[in-house]
Parts: C-alpha cells; structure tokens; sequence
C-alpha cells in the first residue's frame, strides 16, 4: 500500500501541476483580443459587432475582448509590447506585418469570397480574411448647389471641374476639396487604365496621370478646388463647401444636409474604382486561441451578412447580396459593388509604400497653386 501510495502521490502532485500550468496557460488567452484603429471604424460598430458574436459563440469559444487605438501611432507603440490574436486593418497593414512574419496561419474552408480579390492578397486564405472595401464617394450639399441654380447631375469629371468653375465664377468660392489626393488620383488614373507607382517623377511622365493632375492643378490655381486637408468634412457639413470627395463612405452615416454619390470618372474611362480593403488579420494567436480565432472568423462568414457589411459603410467583398438597400449611402455602396470594377493595388508595390510622401508632395504643390 505505501508503495502505490509513493507512485500515486507524485503522480496526482504532477496531474496538478500540469492542470494548474494548463489553467494559467488557458487563462491568459479565456479572451480572444481584438484590436482597431478608431480612424477605420468607429467604436460604437466595433462594440455591436462584439456584443452580437458574444451572445452567440459556441460553449468552447472564447469571448471576444476589443481595445481601440485612436490613431496608426498608437497601434504601432502597443505592437512593441505585445501582440492581439486578431487585428482589424487593411490589406496593406496586414501585407507589411506578412511581410515581416506578424501573421499567424489559419485556414479557413469554404470561402466565397472574390476570386480577384483572393488572388490580389498575399496572405487571403491564410491570414488576412477581407470583410468589405472603402470606396471613395462624393458628398454634395443640395442646398448650396440649388443656390447656385447647378443639378447634382455631375457626369464626367470633366464636366464637374467645368461645373467647378461655373461655381466660382458665380460665388467666388471654392466648388469642392478632397480628404486627401492620393485615391482621387488613383481612382480616374485607374479609370483611364494606368496605376499610379508611387513615383512622382515616373508618374508624371504618363499622360493620363498628368492631365488629371493638371486639370485638378488648375482648379487649384483658378481658386474652384481647395487643396486637401482633414477639416474638409467639417467645412462641407458647415455648409461652406459644396461638394467633398472622401477616401470611404462615413461608417455612421451622411452628416445632415449632406448627399452623395460615386465621383464622376473621366469621359472615356472604365467603371473602376481602388478599394481600400478592410478585414481580419490573425498576428498573435497561439495553439489555445487559435481555435476560438477559427470560430470568430467562421462566424464572421457566414453570420455577418452583406447588410452588415454595409452598415459599416463597405463594399461588400462576399458574392451573397440579397440585399436591398433603404438608406442612400447603402444604394450607392451596392451600385459601387455591382457596376464598378475593383481595382487592387499589389499591397506591396511602390505606390503603397510611398503614398503618404506622395500625398505631402502633391498636395504641397496644390497649396502653392492655391
């Protein structure tokens, strides 16, 4: 009897250690972490869409724990002192964390998303699981334009620059501004088939690039565009600025007064616009999170319907769209989704990496001008 009792006693002490090993183990990640930048989508979406999945996750997954970043800066610093088993970002952030081995791998069967865009990600079907796209949209205040006796029926966007300086002539005013250029850019170069590099220099040898350029440039300089800059929405719901191009329709809706539709392509060009793509990517789980991260993104598929998708003011990215939209902003996303061809930039390519510096240079020549 002692003898089984000296087997059994280190026996059960070492069942315990290894079952308080396991507990602290799986209680360091009882959580599935999800982080954000508040920039992408406001919070108020986030904590809907953690409060839905909570409410209906399996026995065995574990709940979904958000922690919102107010600005890319602040992501970056937290990424220093840790790792989310999830982050929401676009498909560049998670190809530049790829492509430093950031991301987990995780495959996911019986996907139906986009071929086009399956085949565009690097990391689609491994760890970056798109959910929808901002597509840049125009905002117009009616009420200024009937003002000043002009249809919101823009056309092309070379009768909206000449209906710029129709505004002009008239209020001495400026007719529209943008967030920011680099996606109006991109958008009508991409309608005239040609993709920006990123390169100020070997972009302005192209032709299509430098007469978009320049017409913007001479509306700049007539005083019908004010250059970019991140005030422009707060002008335009002011009600001191007609008509605004943002990078991606307002997650929590139009502000008041405000109407919109797609911005208007070159005459002669393609129903194209450059998507930035929002989804999940997988960075830090391990063998115990992992499964519960499998489930979130199962969830995701298939109980994150395409109004969803639209509620969060995306272009769906999934093929299922028995959708009827009732509210504007969702029409014009649908219309984007089925009439406008997605183009994507390679995430790793020169115009991603410079696009910011792009973006000071342009936008700095547009101020002088102005």
């Amino acid at each position: 009897m002692k003898k089984l009792l000296l087997v059994a006693i280190p026996c059960a002490a070492a069942l315990v250690v290894f079952l308080i090993y396991l507990n602290l183990a799986r209680s360091g990640g009882s959580q599935l972490s999800l982080w954000y930048v508040e920039e992408e989508l406001p919070p108020s979406v986030m904590e809907s869409l953690a409060e839905e999945y909570n409410s209906q996750r399996g026995r065995d997954s574990y709940e979904l724990l958000l922690r919102s970043f107010s600005s890319e800066e602040d992501l970056a610093a937290a990424f220093e002192q840790g790792r989310p088993d999830l982050l929401l970002c676009s498909y560049t952030r998670a190809a530049s964390l790829g492509s430093r081995g950031l991301l987990g791998a995780v495959e996911l069967a019986d996907r139906d998303y986009l071929p086009a865009l399956e085949e565009a990600l690097p990391f689609a079907g491994r760890s970056f699981f798109p959910i929808g796209s901002q597509a840049p949209i125009l905002m117009y205040n009616t009420a200024l334009l009937e003002q000043a006796g002009i249809s919101p029926e823009f056309g092309s966007f070379e009768a909206f620059l000449d209906l710029a300086g129709e505004y002009r002539l008239k209020t001495g005013k400026p007719f529209f501004s943008a967030e920011s250029l680099s996606p109006l850019l991109c958008t009508c170069c991409a309608s005239l088939g040609y993709r920006l590099e990123g390169e100020p220099e070997q972009d302005g040898m192209n032709s299509d690039f430098a007469s978009v350029y320049n017409s913007l440039a001479s509306a700049a300089m007539e005083g019908s565009f004010l250059p970019p800059g991140e005030d422009r929405l707060d002008l335009a719901a002011a009600g001191l600025l007609p008509c605004l191009v943002l990078d991606s329709p307002p997650a929590d809706g139009l502000p008041e007064a405000l109407s919109c539709t797609a911005f208007p392509l070159p005459e002669g060009g393609n129903e194209v616009y450059v998507p930035q793509v929002l989804g999940f990517a997988v960075t830090g789980a391990n063998s115990y999170t992992l499964p519960s991260v499998r489930d979130f993104l199962l969830w995701l598929q298939d109980g994150f319907s395409a109004e969803d998708v639209l509620a969060l003011g995306l272009v769906p990215v999934v093929q299922r769209l028995n959708v009827q939209p009732s509210d504007p902003l969702g029409k014009l996303l649908m219309e984007a989704y089925n009439s406008r061809k997605a183009l994507i930039y390679p995430p790793l390519g020169r115009f991603v990496q410079n696009r910011q510096e792009m973006e000071e240079e342009l936008c700095g020549a547009l101020d002088l001008l102005y």
